[in-house]
């Protein structure tokens, strides 16, 4: 599966929310890549809001992962694998139980350095290029 949303400028960001959460069934893992300032972090608040979430979203990037609740209660890992050196260290910080739990919808910015710790699990993977103040948003199964 590939398909693409965009060019779209800030205010379309609701025509992607509306496309990731339209599946059925929903994807319990997301990715997102794209360059620094892409719009990641900003597409993940719009994704949580979308869900009914109350908490306050800010990127992982040190932290590695944030922990939030949507609206009914479901567990949300929104994670951050841009400073992360190798697949190990992501193993060593509890991530696997993340990415294993059913019941979690995992988030995960800069996905490339763990990518094969998510074979075989339900994903959804978003890139996102930034030009000139639009975005184009491209959608896969399969983290390329």
């Amino acid at each position: 599966m590939k398909t693409s949303l965009g060019p779209l400028d800030e205010s379309g960001i609701a025509s992607v929310v509306d496309y990731i959460t339209s599946f059925n069934p929903q994807p319990r893992i997301i990715t997102f890549t794209g360059d620094l300032g892409a719009g990641k972090t900003t597409l993940i608040r719009a994704l949580l809001k979308a869900v009914n979430s109350n908490d306050e979203v800010s990127s992982p990037t040190f932290g590695i992962v944030n922990e939030y609740h949507t609206g009914k209660g479901r567990l949300v890992c929104h994670t951050d694998w841009y400073r992360t050196k190798s697949a190990e260290e992501l193993l060593d910080a509890g991530l696997l139980e993340y990415i294993h739990n059913d019941d979690c919808l995992m988030l995960i910015e800069w996905p490339e350095v763990g990518a094969a710790l998510l074979d075989g699990e339900n994903c959804l993977h978003v890139h996102i290029e930034h030009r000139d103040n639009q975005r184009l948003y491209m959608f896969s199964d399969r983290l390329s």
